[in-house]
């Protein structure tokens, strides 16, 4: 017993090795759905922006925010992936039951706000560029 403690991990019971493997298989999985997720987001807010190009380039006088949309697109999206899953697909966990848990939830909300925040940061720095662009520095007066 003694020697067995002072070996280390040379002599680790078999079953306990197997339980890191799945514990990494599914941190792996965990961490690949999060990346689609993302991808799909980040590949669905290129579209709305490549849009509101078009509309903007087509009416200059429309003024279309794809940053702004894609915010609200998402907000709608969360709320129906919130309602798939707490609701609709609760009730049938043997047929959907990976999709239904708590923590495959969190995983797309992450993505989900990962990508609003890569949207409102992108959305900025095209403000800040607009605004050095075309001068428009806040000047305050001053009164003598």
């Amino acid at each position: 017993m003694i020697a067995r403690l002072l070996a280390g991990p040379a002599f680790v019971h078999r079953s306990h090795r197997a339980r890191g493997i799945v514990n990494d298989r599914f941190h792996l999985n965990v961490m690949i759905n999060y990346l689609l997720d993302l991808i799909s987001n980040l590949a669905i807010l290129a579209v709305l922006l490549a849009a509101c190009c078009v509309v903007n380039r087509i009416r200059p006088d429309a003024g279309a925010n794809g940053y702004l949309m894609f915010v609200a697109f998402v907000a709608v999206a969360l709320l129906f992936d919130a309602v798939l899953t707490f609701l609709v697909l609760a009730d049938s966990q043997t047929r959907y039951g990976k999709f239904s848990t708590t923590e495959a939830f969190m995983t797309r909300l992450a993505a989900y706000l990962t990508a609003c925040g890569i949207a409102i940061g992108l959305s900025r720095m095209r403000s800040r560029r607009a605004a050095e662009r075309t001068g428009a520095r806040a000047v305050v007066g001053t009164s003598a």
